[in-house]
């Protein structure tokens, strides 16, 4: 029995930018998908907002409930502001990575995921403080809504940027970088959908 050697490149190998290409396009619609999510749960609040059934939107207070009241947006917009610092940050390191500059790219990493971090506990904390249950009313259903898909936008991000801040720290994206591109679409996303949560609370 012999054994046949290819010396040859691997012709099933394909070459990294068509790797890259092909997560990019999934990425893309994964986000066309939570694009979608979010723009009705956007819908659903200002829609109930809108009819205010019974008054259910903001309940007066009752013999065994208290009164319900809006919470500040200044915690919402706080952690929009994290997120977008999150994002300058990554791209930064971006840049970095086009470059050709380790040291950029790790240092954009490593602030993309504490801002990332920071913004997750912040999220968490508005969350633990609100005055309200979910039961509370049609205002509060909805903000809990809204307030648990962007924590859910910022534990995905987070589980990101370790896993690009490592990447990055092992020297793993020398030779090419399009795993941080990628990661630069999300982080825009998350940005944006932050924003529009802000934005939508706004409106009581």
């Amino acid at each position: 029995m012999s054994v046949e050697t290819h010396t040859g490149a691997n012709p099933h190998h394909e070459h990294p930018d068509v790797v890259g290409s092909r997560n990019r396009l999934g990425v893309i619609l994964l986000l066309v998908a939570d694009v979608a999510m979010a723009l009705s749960v956007l819908f659903v609040y200002f829609y109930l907002r809108q009819q205010n059934v019974n008054n259910m939107w903001l309940p007066l207070a009752t013999a065994d409930t208290p009164a319900v009241h809006p919470i500040s947006t200044r915690g919402t917009w706080i952690v929009t502001a994290l997120a977008a610092l999150g994002l300058l940050s990554h791209f930064y390191g971006l840049k970095g990575a086009r470059a050709k500059a380790q040291s950029q790219l790790t240092l954009g990493a490593t602030f993309a995921m504490a801002f990332s971090a920071a913004a997750l506990v912040y999220q968490f904390s508005q969350i633990g403080n609100a005055p309200f249950t979910t039961t509370s009313g049609a205002y509060a259903s909805t903000y809990f809504l809204i307030a648990g898909l962007n924590t859910l936008h910022l534990v995905l991000t987070l589980f990101i940027s370790i896993g690009n801040w490592n990447r990055s720290r092992l020297g793993l994206y020398v030779s090419d970088h399009w795993h941080v591109d990628i990661v630069n679409i999300w982080w825009i996303w998350m940005t944006v959908s932050s924003a529009l949560g802000a934005f939508a609370l706004s409106f009581t």
